[in-house]
């Protein structure tokens, strides 16, 4: 920060929905925010327009698309989730052992994903090959699987992120001894 340059817009808390009176029909700053850093408590951000935002939020909450963050009276300042690389599975043509395997995979790997109408969701976090690699390895029939760009956890977070939840230290076939599952 220079000098010259004004003070960061302090942000501590969500103050609604921006489809929701009173502030669906106003004038919007968006401010860009993917998956990956919806869940954070603390972080600076800038808007599209260049607004430097200081997000200082009490609690773990989570930034979901629309989630209005300021309102001077002129203009409302709104968390967009942009598109993103994801795995789309379609399960319409899975048989339900099928599903399972493909969230058994999917959760023994504590990859985040999403459950919408009938297709999991899963962001591709590092390569293509290598997200599809567990689903793929199961050689279940009817399996089809696409790439493509798509806000992801756009409403709540993800199911099954790594860090949502903890095991007790034990024993355990996948990861080996003494390693938190």
């Amino acid at each position: 920060m220079h000098p010259e340059d004004p003070p960061p817009l302090i942000v501590n808390g969500i103050l609604g929905r921006a489809d929701a009176p009173p502030f669906s029909g106003r004038p919007t700053e968006r401010i860009l925010v993917p998956a990956a850093e919806a869940g954070r408590r603390r972080m600076r951000m800038r808007s599209e327009r260049g607004s430097d935002i200081a997000l200082d939020l009490p609690k773990q909450s989570w930034l979901f698309n629309g989630a209005v963050l300021h309102d001077d009276g002129r203009r409302i300042l709104v968390v967009v989730r942009p598109p993103e690389p994801v795995m789309v599975i379609p399960l319409a043509n899975m048989t339900p052992t099928a599903v399972f395997r493909i969230g058994h995979a999917l959760g023994n790997r504590h990859s985040p994903s999403e459950l919408h109408d009938d297709e999991i969701v899963v962001p591709v976090t590092d390569t293509p090959e290598l997200t599809s690699r567990p689903v793929l390895a199961l050689g279940l029939a009817n399996l089809a699987l696409r790439f493509e760009h798509r806000p992801f956890a756009a409403d709540a977070p993800p199911n099954c992120g790594g860090a949502a939840h903890e095991h007790p230290l034990r024993n355990h076939e996948h990861h080996g001894p003494g390693h938190p599952d």
